[in-house]
């Protein structure tokens, strides 16, 4: 029975060693194929990334291409008005230097001092002295207008072109409510009234440059909405307002346009997801509004009504605490 007990204990020993051998290549063959998998799912992360990072920078060179668009659109205008007056300025300039010398060969001939005069005085009404006195100022008017309308969109133009920008500063919202605006004056048109209650509101810590795309943004769609409403009708109407309460300062962005139904309310800030016709737009505008607010720990709020418009509510933190900062920087490594 001790004999044959020993050779149960033996052919046990014996299972149970051959059981363990299969059990550790079964092991190491799941662990091969697990690492394979969290490679292949590190690849995949990696790629995802990076498509994403490319998206992310088709959008932003669209808002620059947008930029672009505003701000040639914006400084013609101007120059077109300086253009147009530095010819006749030219002119007027040359009457007024031949007046001059003529005046002065009169005064310094030897004719009597009544005979000079009354010379001079036939010379002036001859070139009209009075008028190209006033058309001179009235030109140099034109051209210092033009050049500091320029220089107050240039002004605007570096404002606005922040959307590389990572550091938190201080920064004035009504300011980049405005060069938005300027920038996205070409797409805006005659027919759109614009309205601006720009409230008394301090300047808060903010990421500037991704707070103008979204504002340009948004601004881009209320357009849309109202283009596809009214065409070249008049009638449409943007309406941005700012204001502050104990802790949050508010942006409102408001249009009159077609307004959204309850299933593209839900959707809006979905990747890819546009109701825009194919080519107009990204799909990635309202994502990377509703990322750049959240990264700002602030709010959204939509109101809207199929056919009657859209009203954008932004809250944004009157104070950037540390840990809101700590909490984006974490975000932004992670």
């Amino acid at each position: 029975m001790q004999v044959q007990a020993l050779v149960a204990a033996q052919e046990k020993a014996e299972v149970t060693k051959n059981q363990n051998i299969i059990l550790e290549h079964k092991v190491e063959e799941r662990t091969f194929e697990l690492s394979e998998t969290n490679k292949n799912l590190n690849k995949t992360l990696t790629d995802l990334k990076e498509a994403q990072t490319q998206l992310v920078e088709a959008e932003k060179m669209a808002s620059l291409g947008q930029l672009t668009a505003g701000i040639a659109h914006e400084i013609n205008n101007p120059i077109n008005f300086v253009s147009a007056n530095i010819e006749p300025l030219k002119r007027d300039v040359d009457l007024l230097v031949d007046a001059i010398q003529t005046m002065e060969n009169v005064g310094l001939s030897e004719i009597p001092a009544n005979e000079k005069q009354q010379q001079i005085d036939d010379y002036k009404e001859e070139i009209d002295f009075d008028y190209l006195k006033l058309e001179i100022g009235q030109l140099l008017n034109g051209i210092h207008e033009g050049a500091s309308r320029t220089a107050e969109i240039v002004k605007g133009l570096k404002i606005f072109a922040r959307l590389d920008e990572d550091d938190l500063k201080k920064a004035d919202i009504n300011e980049g409510l405005a060069s938005t605006l300027l920038v996205a004056n070409n797409i805006i048109g005659k027919n759109i009234q614009v309205i601006k209650n720009f409230g008394q509101i301090p300047v808060i810590e903010c990421f500037p440059g991704k707070l103008n795309q979204v504002f340009l943004n948004i601004i881009s769609n209320a357009i849309y909405a109202i283009d596809e409403k009214f065409g070249k009708e008049p009638g449409g109407v943007l309406e941005i307002t700012t204001a502050c309460d104990e802790k949050y300062l508010l942006i409102t962005i408001a249009d009159n346009g077609t307004g959204m139904s309850e299933a593209t309310k839900n959707k809006i800030f979905e990747p890819f997801f546009t109701t825009k016709n194919v080519g107009v737009g990204t799909g990635l505008g309202m994502s990377i509004v509703y990322n750049t607010i959240k990264k700002h720990h602030g709010e959204i709020d939509i109101n809207s009504a199929e056919g009657e418009g859209t009203t954008f509510i932004l809250k944004l933190h009157l104070i950037f605490d540390d840990y809101l900062l700590e909490d984006y920087q974490s975000e932004q490594h992670g």
